[in-house]
């Protein structure tokens, strides 16, 4: 398994996990900085709240929107299988 990391949005009003969205790896490092990573973490296995302009940055990259009134987000780390080419032979 290998790690990667996803958006999350939770309602306000709920409180609950409604959204989801995969950070592709080719965007992922700006993603980090727009989250505020600390290079103390270097495989950003922590969950990171995102600030309204760390949304608004990720939306754009993302394609996606992300409403900020509706919703808190974050920026947490998800485990993935890893692709075929890195199981064994």
């Amino acid at each position: 398994m290998t790690i990667g990391h996803i958006v999350t949005g939770y309602d306000k009003r709920t409180q609950r996990l409604t959204i989801e969205h995969v950070i592709p790896e080719s965007v992922f490092d700006e993603v980090r900085a727009l989250a505020d990573v600390p290079e103390t973490d270097a495989e950003a296995i922590g969950s990171y709240p995102l600030s309204p302009a760390a949304v608004f940055g990720i939306s754009s990259r993302l394609s996606q929107p992300m409403s900020v009134d509706g919703y808190d987000w974050f920026l947490e780390p998800v485990e993935t299988k890893a692709s075929s080419r890195n199981g064994p032979n």
